[in-house]
């Protein structure tokens, strides 16, 4: 079995932080196979930051490191660029090993719906702070689903630009009655509905936080 995990071996050896608290196994052509073989052989209590992006890793893979150690001491966990869709967050959304994660990068995967629904209703997500799902297909369920939540209680900054969101995810935006301690909504290339524009461009709570894109304001920028 030694030899069998020994690239694995050179690859923390090459990508582990001289603190020994980042890791970086970004663009290596890690897929579902080596995903479980990531899971069931490396264990590393003192990293926080985990670069998974750039690779071929699909919801089996993902689902397999979000149910083993590895995940555990994760403060912050980079997995944008991968073949993810809602199986994948759904296995985050519901894993007990991402309690400690602050930031959440899933840009450029394949996530719907139904995975944004299951990120909103974490009760394991408490503690995020960054949510990234730009480049994705949420629609306009997702949508709401995020702007509702009362489960991501510390999340600061959301990112939802470039997916399928309508007019019906954009009033829910506009309302945010969820995501109390939201800061930062970014919302450009979306479909483009004026009248959901208009909403957000003109929502009394998304003017009161620290930086909204949308679409209409980045034209009057």
């Amino acid at each position: 079995m030694a030899e069998d995990i020994s690239y694995i071996r050179k690859w923390i050896k090459r990508g582990l932080s001289k603190d020994k608290k980042t890791l970086d196994f970004s663009n290596k052509g890690i897929d579902n196979l080596i995903a479980e073989e990531l899971a069931e052989n490396v264990a590393l209590p003192d990293i926080e930051i985990l670069y998974l992006h750039t690779n071929k890793i699909k919801d089996e893979g993902l689902e397999e490191l979000a149910n083993s150690e590895f995940f555990e001491p994760l403060k912050e966990l980079w997995v944008y660029e991968n073949k993810i869709g809602d199986n994948g967050a759904v296995a985050l959304a519901e894993s007990d090993n991402v309690l400690q994660l602050r930031y959440l990068s899933l840009y450029t995967n394949r996530i719907g719906d139904d995975g944004a629904i299951a990120l909103a209703n974490s009760k394991n997500l408490k503690n995020l702070e960054t949510l990234d799902l730009s480049f994705n297909r949420i629609g306009d369920l997702g949508a709401e689903a995020l702007a509702k939540s009362t489960c991501l209680k510390n999340l600061k900054a959301l990112h939802l630009d470039a997916n399928r969101i309508g007019f019906k995810g954009m009033q829910a935006l506009a309302e945010l009655s969820g995501l109390q301690n939201l800061e930062t909504l970014n919302i450009t290339y979306n479909l483009v509905h004026p009248q959901g524009l208009a909403l957000l461009d003109n929502s009394e709570r998304l003017q009161n936080l620290g930086k909204v894109k949308t679409d209409i304001l980045k034209a009057e920028d």
